[in-house]
């Protein structure tokens, strides 16, 4: 054998070795093995498709991707705590998975572990600042803390970069009527019904802020719509 074979099989450290090549199958595998897991999550098959992601992390213990995914699919299924471990697993490999941050957050807000949830959303609009999912779920983490003032601030923002966030428009008129602030939370409701006519419960939660207001004709008028809707 000559020595351009000799380079050619990396024996002095050049081309590809055979642990090399050994690893880019492991690559290959992993992501064939997450994107079946993934057809299967669509079809509602989440103990098959987490069993193809638990075979890809066992290829490959860094996969960010079979973390998010295993942790996607154990929500589906209510599992939130050990998601977490996932989403979690997935953030230490890589800070700027903004997806598991994401989801991250959305199981601690089912947890009714509000402040932690809060820190994910932080750290996606950190990372991105004109994500208006991340305004929004940070506005519904904070109404949950009771903190209201800066509910409206964050789905302002959701608004600002996203004018047809109905449910920002919705959740911003609920903050708005705990604190008491009735008129504008009516102006609220009139956006989306505007925009909806048939948004579930706007209309309920206008006439309730207007029965708050002494305006008991037009609530019950509200409520009447609102049963006719149902």
């Amino acid at each position: 054998m000559d020595i351009l074979q000799y380079l050619y099989m990396g024996l002095f450290g050049f081309g590809k070795s055979k642990i090399d090549k050994r690893k880019e199958d492991w690559v290959v595998e992993g992501k064939n093995l997450c994107d079946r897991g993934t057809s299967l999550d669509n079809l509602g098959k989440n103990e098959e498709a987490i069993a193809c992601y638990d075979e890809a992390l066992s290829l490959d213990s860094t996969n960010c991707d079979a973390w998010t995914s295993k942790g996607n699919s154990l929500s589906e299924l209510g599992k939130d705590d050990e998601s977490i471990v996932c989403y979690s697993q997935a953030i230490r490999l890589n800070p700027e998975d903004l997806m598991a941050w994401t989801r991250k957050g959305f199981a601690l807000n089912k947890l009714e572990r509000y402040e932690e949830s809060l820190e994910c959303y932080n750290q996606v609009i950190r990372f991105n600042s004109e994500d208006a999912n991340a305004w929004f779920s940070r506005g519904n983490a904070l109404a949950q803390l009771r903190k209201f003032e800066e509910s409206i601030a964050c789905y302002d923002k959701t608004i600002r970069l996203n004018p047809e966030d109905l449910r920002a428009m919705f959740n911003k008129g609920n903050a708005l009527a705990n604190l008491k602030k009735f008129e504008d939370a009516v102006k609220c409701f009139d956006d989306v019904i505007k925009k909806n006519p048939e948004y579930p419960s706007a209309l309920r939660h206008k006439g309730a802020a207007l029965k708050k207001l002494g305006m008991d004709k037009e609530a019950e008028y509200c409520f009447t719509k609102d049963r006719e809707l149902e």
